[in-house]
């Protein structure tokens, strides 16, 4: 799986529950995939945004590619509503608390090939349907990322990529310098020299990255390699993306030296760790403020990832610039 900017629609209206199935049709025509799944991820848009008005008091609707190439879309709902107090009784079609039919939440599970969903009291609710042209190679880890250009971009100039080996997972996450084209053009360049040193240690291929971006603006990055049967952790970074190991005893934060991939790194070095049964590697570009913590979401670290991405951008995106989180679990 590979970067794909995520589309945001904002819903707080029944107006705009329209806008969030169009953007999964057409994201999903874009791509090339047949009308089939298109209109499998416009019922699933429709009712997540539905789902927004009804019980969330409004919220997100995030639109992205599954994949590399992409054969599938994603669809993410955020909302900072009141939760939803009882799931099992939500997820029953006809079981509604705001007079509607009460087919969202179970409609979008039957539709969607995965589903997932988190809520707390208090904290909003994020949900996650993914809809796929064919199934995807069985897999040891679980991921999902949200990547989001700064308000006012078209593209956004961050990106990731997971790529799994045998036994083995790369993940990483690029900021290029600045926003717009060229930091988008600068993200693509790392990610193409990720993708191609895969099979070599972090360091190394950080150091792939570092060359194929000297003529670029330049990028902040890190790269982690994860043995998915032991969790042992090996991590290398350039610049302030920002790593950490979370949900077994305190968060561990990864080492990420100071530079600048493609200008100046006067050294590149890999540190090794443990990613225990349970917990998440967390990876995300500067858009997001530092200051999370995840003990403040209960069980979401149990839930799909991509839902773990989505609160920490619905929560601590900082705004006035792209915005990319980058989750996984070994194990599925």
């Amino acid at each position: 799986m590979t970067n794909g900017d995520t589309i945001l629609v904002r819903v707080d209206e029944a107006s705009q529950i329209g806008e969030a199935r169009r953007t999964a049709r057409r994201l999903a025509g874009d791509l090339g995939l047949d009308g089939v799944v298109a209109e499998r991820a416009a019922i699933v848009a429709s009712e997540a945004a539905r789902n927004l008005v009804a019980h969330g008091g409004g919220g997100v609707v995030c639109v992205q590619p599954l994949g590399h190439p992409p054969r599938g879309v994603a669809v993410v709902a955020l909302d900072r509503g009141r939760g939803i107090e009882d799931l099992p009784r939500a997820m029953r079609d006809g079981h509604s608390t705001a007079g509607t039919p009460g087919e969202g939440l179970g409609a979008m599970a039957r539709v969607g090939d995965a589903f997932d969903v988190w809520s707390a009291p208090g904290k909003g609710t994020a949900l996650v349907a993914e809809v796929w042209a064919e199934r995807p190679p069985a897999s040891q880890v679980a991921t999902g990322a949200i990547s989001v250009a700064t308000a006012g971009e078209r593209v956004c100039g961050d990106g990731w990529l997971v790529v799994e080996q045998a036994g083995r997972a790369v993940l990483a996450v690029v900021d290029g310098l600045g926003h717009g084209p060229h930091a988008a053009d600068a993200a693509h360049v790392a990610l193409e020299a990720i993708r191609k040193a895969a099979d070599e240690p972090p360091r190394e291929i950080v150091g792939r990255a570092h060359a194929a971006l000297r003529a670029t603006r330049g990028a902040a990055l890190a790269v982690a390699t994860l043995d998915l049967g032991t969790g042992a952790l090996r991590y290398s970074g350039l610049g302030n993306v920002v790593g950490a190991i979370v949900g077994t005893g305190a968060v561990r934060r990864l080492v990420s030296l100071a530079g600048t991939a493609g200008h100046a790194a006067r050294s590149i070095h890999e540190y090794a760790y443990e990613v225990p049964e349970g917990a998440v590697l967390v990876m995300h570009s500067d858009g997001i403020a530092t200051h999370w913590d995840a003990a403040a979401y209960p069980g979401l670290l149990a839930r799909h990832p991509a839902l773990v991405a989505g609160v920490l951008f619905r929560d601590h995106a900082r705004g006035r610039d792209d915005a990319t989180v980058l989750v996984a679990r070994r194990g599925v």
